[in-house]
């Protein structure tokens, strides 16, 4: 994306949303001490659950409350050390889903305050059907058909109304890949959220967690007692809770989506957040603790089919390059003429580097070929290469936005890549791209992301998520780190080769 495209917000991404200090509605939250294993801090809809007053409960042994059975679960678990264990605790009788974040001095409990589905019998069903669904995405050839795929099968899976396969850009904007959902809803498709719909702290969690579940986005804020943990004698990091409440201004962004129930599943490249499956739903909606693992565990796998089709592809790109180079090189070889070599011979300079222009500085002459700016330009553009004192590749996909005068001439030169050869002497190897006109298909105009009421300390998202066009001008396709791994052998290989012996400039 452009530097003009770089939607995220500071203010959103100074919001510490990992202490909320509130939970929702479809669990139970209890801190407690991994020692003592008193209950030091609890979510106050603990009461229902456990037929006591919350502020009677604080302070109590948790065996008290959940029984030998769940005692003795939790204790084999305490016995593992630190870590995240999804289990079931059984009390009076029922089986209860259950999340323990063992700690260092506590054991975070996120228990679901509805029994356990018997999932078991349906287990059999639910393989043979994932069984297929892996073998699609496996067989799938490219990114794009992936995610397609997935999407797909994921509405099937789970039964949400609309799925969703959005990935970032370099500047955290989401562009939706892939999206498979009832005839009613509204088509996202080839649309790009701003990075500011899930700002740096929220991609964070993604890290720690993978899946955000938000069964009703009306649902009543549990508070914590007491408000502050008495363990740490701060506010609980929920970073990799669940349960963990919802911002205001979330809420308020799925009302605008129409949207009641949503779930976000990560996707990884390389370890690193590469994307999300948002799951929405138009009532309402819990889900089970299976379907939850269902999710994560195919997020793995589309994980891993998008990890070796980006790597296939790159070494696709490396294995053309360097058949290119290594052909340019014999050529040059052979000939012993530089210029020859590269501008008039196959393979040409040009279809290495993917460029439209080139020129060549050398001995006090220039030579070109394909499109390039006129003399008079190139001799200013020379000048201004010079003050750079250049001493490696230099590139940009954007010249006219670091050098003023080339904006005359960016439907030709938008991009351009420098390999110096001698710079004392302005002796370049200067390669041209055309300009590339981006059309970003905004959801919403990225531009009125967030509305600040009279009180700057409370803000709203936008209302609309209608198609809106964004035109980037003066930008050219970037390059590579392929090819700027190309350059950088062919400025060595120059340099080697001209310094003992300079090569002819003539034909």
């Amino acid at each position: 994306m452009s530097q003009f495209s770089k939607y995220d917000s500071e203010f959103c991404g100074n919001i510490p949303i990992h202490i909320i200090n509130t939970t929702q509605e479809y669990g139970v939250l209890l801190v407690l001490d991994r020692h003592k294993l008193t209950i030091e801090q609890l979510g106050e809809n603990a009461e229902a659950f456990f037929g006591s007053p919350f502020k009677n409960l604080a302070g109590k042994p948790v065996q008290d409350l959940i029984g030998a059975a769940a005692s003795h679960v939790l204790e084999e678990h305490l016995q593992k050390g630190n870590g995240k264990y999804a289990t079931a605790w059984e009390i009076k009788g029922e089986r209860y889903n259950t999340l323990l974040h063992v700690k260092e001095n506590m054991v975070i409990v996120e228990m679901e305050n509805q029994p356990a589905a018997d999932t078991e019998s349906s287990f059999s069903a639910l393989y043979q059907s994932l069984r297929e669904t892996i073998s699609q995405i496996e067989s799938a050839t490219d990114i794009k058909q992936v995610c397609t795929i997935a999407a797909a099968e994921l509405k099937r899976i789970t039964g949400f109304d609309k799925v969703m396969i959005y990935a970032f850009d370099q500047d955290w904007n989401g562009n939706v890949l892939a999206e498979a959902m009832e005839p009613d809803m509204e088509s996202y498709i080839g649309f790009t959220f701003p990075a500011s719909d899930i700002p740096k702290p929220a991609r964070d969690m993604y890290q720690k967690n993978p899946y955000r579940f938000i069964p009703d986005r009306d649902f009543k804020p549990v508070k914590l007692y007491p408000v502050i943990n008495p363990i740490t004698n701060t506010f609980l990091d929920m970073s990799e809770c669940n349960l963990r409440g919802v911002a205001a201004v979330h809420v308020e962004y799925l009302k605008n989506m129409q949207v009641m129930a949503s779930m976000s599943v990560r996707l990884l490249k390389d370890g690193a957040l590469w994307g999300l499956i948002a799951c929405h739903h138009k009532t309402a909606r819990r889900i089970d603790n299976q379907l939850c693992t269902v999710l994560e565990f195919l997020s793995t796998v589309i994980s891993a089919r998008i990890n070796l089709l980006y790597h296939q592809k790159v070494q696709d790109l490396s294995a053309r390059l360097n058949s290119l180079y290594t052909q340019l090189i014999e050529n040059i070889y052979q000939s012993k003429n530089l210029v020859k070599s590269l501008l008039h011979e196959k393979p040409h300079v040009l279809d290495l580097f993917d460029a439209q222009g080139v020129v060549i500085t050398y001995r006090n002459k220039k030579e070109t070929a394909g499109e390039v700016p006129n003399a008079s330009q190139l001799e200013d553009l020379v000048l201004w290469l010079h003050l750079k004192n250049l001493r490696k590749v230099f590139y940009t996909d954007s010249l006219s936005g670091i050098y003023d005068m080339a904006a005359e001439y960016q439907d030709i030169a938008s991009g351009m890549l420098v390999i110096p050869i001698q710079a004392a002497q302005d002796e370049y190897l200067i390669l041209f791209r055309k300009e590339f006109i981006r059309t970003t298909s905004w959801g919403g105009n990225p531009e009125e992301r967030i509305f600040f009421d009279k009180d700057p300390k409370i803000y709203h998202p936008r209302h609309s998520f209608k198609l809106w066009q964004e035109h980037v001008k003066g930008f050219s396709k970037p390059w590579l780190p392929e090819e700027i791994m190309a350059a950088e052998n062919l400025r060595s290989f120059i340099y080697e080769l001209i310094n003992p012996e300079p090569l002819a400039l003539q034909q």
